[in-house]
């Protein structure tokens, strides 16, 4: 018979993030998932510190949160070899071929895959090998980022829409699929239109969406100079917030984060030391 879990969870000072403690992840029931879930719409960010998790424990958790989805990395570089609901991100070489995705590079601010309709609603990130210092993850909330907005600037982005395009990625590199657009205009390329600010699907509350990156972005019906500008002052608003939680990895430590109400970023770390992390996602609904 399964014995309920003594659950609970520790808030961080930054105001984004809250430990789970009493959660065993060989031993859980349906109210244990449904706490778990009620402090991730909560808190945005949790962390499960040095957990002996596995990959098939991973896949069977993740499923309580939602149907998966296919990272585009995972189509490349990043596959898992036995399990395809797991993203790899590594730098490790094999056969002198990278045996994971990202490689040891900065990773900046960004929600992930927003430049799908549906972009996902979560992700759980676990540590595999870690190296002995860098490779930290950042995240803030963007509810925090739109609440905190001064009211002529809340004013001026309730309403609108904004303008992803989805032909290449931030390092400049075509996506999956695409190909080279014949016009320079990238208003006009491919890509998919989400609310500036949008309300989440499940407990309504607002946030800024502003996606990874400020470049082939477009506030939609604005001059593009005056979009530009709207955008970097976001942008700014945003990453420049002291209400950041700071995850410096153990091996075991698991992220679990809210995608619709969080920003993360990843530092760089050095190429000579190896970085092993499994990440599943889940699927979202599409921004409102």
């Amino acid at each position: 018979m399964l014995m309920k879990n003594k659950l609970r969870a520790v808030q961080h000072d930054s105001n984004v993030c809250a430990d789970i403690e009493g959660f065993d992840f060989d031993n859980y029931s349906a109210d244990d998932i449904a706490q778990v879930r009620s402090y991730w719409l909560q808190y945005g960010v949790l962390r499960f510190k040095s957990t002996t998790m596995t990959d098939e424990q991973q896949v069977a958790f993740s499923r309580h949160f939602g149907e998966f989805v296919i990272h585009p990395k995972q189509l490349q570089e990043g596959g898992h070899p036995t399990h395809k609901e797991i993203l790899v991100i590594s730098n490790a070489m094999t056969d002198g071929k990278p045996s994971g995705a990202m490689g040891n590079s900065e990773a900046t601010w960004h929600t992930d895959t927003w430049f799908y309709e549906r972009p996902p609603a979560g992700a759980i990130l676990r540590a595999v090998a870690v190296p002995p210092s860098g490779g930290d993850t950042y995240f803030l909330s963007t509810y925090l980022a739109y609440d905190t907005l001064p009211d002529a600037l809340k004013k001026s982005v309730d309403g609108r829409q904004i303008f992803f395009q989805n032909v290449y990625d931030k390092t400049g590199k075509l996506r999956l699929g695409k190909s080279v657009p014949s016009s320079r205009d990238f208003r006009e390329w491919s890509g998919i239109v989400h609310p500036l600010v949008r309300a989440h699907g499940e407990t309504g509350r607002k946030s800024l969406y502003l996606g990874g990156t400020a470049e082939g972005a477009w506030i939609v019906g604005m001059p593009l100079d005056e979009s530009e500008a709207l955008l970097a002052e976001l942008w700014d608003h945003t990453t420049n917030s002291k209400l950041v939680f700071v995850q410096q990895w153990n091996v075991g430590d698991i992220m679990m984060w809210d995608n619709r109400c969080t920003m993360h970023r990843r530092d760089g770390f050095d190429p000579a030391t190896i970085r092993i992390m499994h990440r599943t996602t889940t699927s979202g609904e599409r921004p409102v």
